[in-house]
């Protein structure tokens, strides 16, 4: 299971949502709003020193780039 950081409102982080839906891949995800609750945030901060977003964790560590994740996503699930 990976794990994604993100806020609704970001627009990179959007990218990366958008392309989990249409990969239909949700279902591998725990998703962790970091302005909904602020224990994410801190767990983010804690995993890479910062609170940007998105931040997805994976076996291999942390990604923090939108374009980066979602070639990951795509490479990984299409």
């Amino acid at each position: 299971m990976m794990e994604l950081y993100f806020y609704e409102e970001c627009e990179y982080s959007q990218i990366v949502l958008n392309t989990i839906t249409n990969l239909k891949i949700k279902d591998k995800f725990t998703f962790k709003n970091i302005r909904e609750n602020p224990d994410y945030a801190t767990e983010l901060t804690e995993l890479t020193g910062n609170v940007t977003v998105p931040c997805l964790v994976t076996a291999d560590g942390p990604m923090k780039e939108a374009r980066e994740i979602r070639k990951y996503l795509v490479t990984n699930f299409m």
